[in-house]
């Protein structure tokens, strides 16, 4: 966790069951924009950073959390209330590391941002908040909370990025999709144009040089145009017109050539840029893992090789079956298959679940238990009873891509997004429109590339002719090389 110290948040020597700051608006409330994460910032302390603060900067309160206060009229479970920032943060961070009440925790952070925290209690109330927040798996406000401590209060990357109390939300794609916006962090397009120069190391080198030739070459050219008007108006000292024509052809031929080259490079990075972008969304594609585990597909790269198979339900079932004498060789090589079952996503669409996230699946479950005079809980029915796993225990799970969660059938989160991608690649590979009935299948390597794509039935001998198993030195050297398509 962060304490509050001098002009920079220093990380505390780790217990061995919490190590990261956390601070979190307040267990019930609703997401915190970023926006106005950048203003509670500027109002919270850090409960455990050292020293002495640096001089104050006030900010107003905003007003989503003026609003907040007033639905949290009860004080929390303190036996005093904070007088000030540094006392609010404090007291959350107790609260957080000592009685594990993140929800309470929360509540003292929001308070502290309400109480003018100069730049240090900010910067240690923001991160602790984002702490907090990925504590009780709100990981859209912990990541907010996370990346204005970071962009707004020079909070330094590498303390979010190996704080075990963020272990989670560094699984989650919302902390994918923050990394391009820190501080620090790789943008969108050179991650883009770095996976695009990986395929083809050499071809950024090589628009340079030819880029570099043809200038030359072309100033060349205009020279000799410029020494061929004065051969043709002849006079003393003219150039010789046999001499500037045919200088004249050579550099023309060589603009020509190099314009050529460059311009077939130039189109084939765009449109390999292209590819890796869609290639970059589908790795923000999530798997459903169960016990309220959801990880993206990039999770699960350099580990499996997923085959894409979109179709009705009739279709899907006719490729396990396929699939079925091959599945123990498939499993061998890394491959799992992704089934998104259209019915599926008309289900979630006519349900409007499709972009939430509430998959339609879990949503009649709860609709079932509600009918049932149950109570909805947040297990998503995997367990009821003593067959739930603690708080603590659920704490202590390990995170990121497990043996266990490399399957044969991964189960795809928001099947909507999934079939958006789909149908975009449909079109990039110029396959027919009635795939959605025919059935297709995308075929995805270890790196996240796509190597193939096509209807009907996947041509799994093949795969294991083409793919090598993931123990083989061919794995480490040409997974990733093919089409592309």
């Amino acid at each position: 966790m962060l304490h509050l110290g001098l002009n920079k948040p220093a990380l505390l020597s780790k217990s061995s069951s919490h190590s990261g700051v956390f601070a979190s608006v307040r267990g019930g409330a609703q997401r915190v924009p970023h926006q106005q994460c950048q203003l509670l910032h500027q109002q919270i302390p850090h409960p455990q950073l050292r020293g002495t603060f640096s001089g104050p900067r006030f900010s107003p309160v905003p007003p989503f959390l003026l609003r907040a206060a007033k639905q949290d009229e009860a004080a929390p479970d303190q036996a005093v209330a904070p007088k000030s920032a540094r006392e609010a943060v404090e007291q959350g961070l107790a609260a957080f590391k000592d009685r594990k009440d993140y929800a309470g925790a929360v509540k003292l952070y929001q308070m502290g941002m309400q109480m003018k925290p100069n730049d240090d209690e900010a910067r240690a109330a923001l991160y602790n908040m984002g702490c907090a927040y990925a504590k009780l798996k709100k990981w859209q406000e912990s990541t907010d909370c996370v990346v204005s401590a970071i962009n707004d209060y020079n909070l330094k990357l590498s303390v979010a990025l190996q704080d075990d109390d963020l272990r989670e939300l560094r699984d989650r794609r919302e902390w994918a999709d923050a990394l391009t916006e820190v501080k620090g962090g790789l943008s969108r397009n050179s991650k883009i144009d770095l996976r695009t120069e990986a395929k083809t190391p050499f071809r950024f080198p090589r628009i340079i040089i030819l880029g570099g030739l043809g200038l030359g070459a072309a100033t060349g050219l205009v020279i000799i145009l410029l020494r061929l008007v004065a051969s043709l108006k002849g006079g003393e000292g003219a150039p010789d017109l046999q001499e500037t024509l045919q200088n004249l052809a050579i550099n023309t031929t060589a603009v020509a050539v190099i314009g050529f080259f460059l311009y077939r490079d130039v189109k084939s990075k765009q449109k390999a840029d292209k590819v890796t972008e869609r290639e970059e969304y589908l790795g923000r594609l999530q798997i459903d893992l169960g016990n309220g585990r959801v990880l993206p597909l990039l999770r699960f790269r350099g580990q499996v090789r997923p085959i894409i198979i979109s179709g009705t339900r009739k279709y899907v079932e006719s490729v396990l079956r396929a699939a079925s004498p091959y599945q123990n060789e498939l499993r061998e090589r890394g491959v799992s298959v992704v089934p998104v079952i259209l019915d599926e996503v008309e289900a979630a669409r006519r349900l409007g679940v499709g972009t939430g996230e509430i998959d339609p699946a879990e949503k009649i479950r709860r609709l079932k238990m509600e009918l049932r005079g149950e109570k909805p809980d947040s297990s998503k029915g995997f367990a009821s009873g003593k067959e739930r796993k603690s708080k603590e225990q659920q704490e202590a799970e390990a995170v990121g891509v497990q043996e266990e969660d490399r399957k044969w059938k991964l189960t795809p989160h928001l099947v909507t997004e999934w079939k958006d991608w789909v149908d975009a690649q449909r079109q990039f590979a110029n396959l027919p429109p009635n795939a959605a009935e025919t059935g297709m299948y995308v075929q995805i390597q270890l790196d996240g590339t796509v190597r193939s794509s096509g209807l009907g039935i996947p041509p799994f001998g093949k795969f294991l002719d083409d793919l090598p198993v993931l123990s083989s030195i061919r794995t480490t050297f040409t997974d990733g090389i093919g089409p592309n398509i």
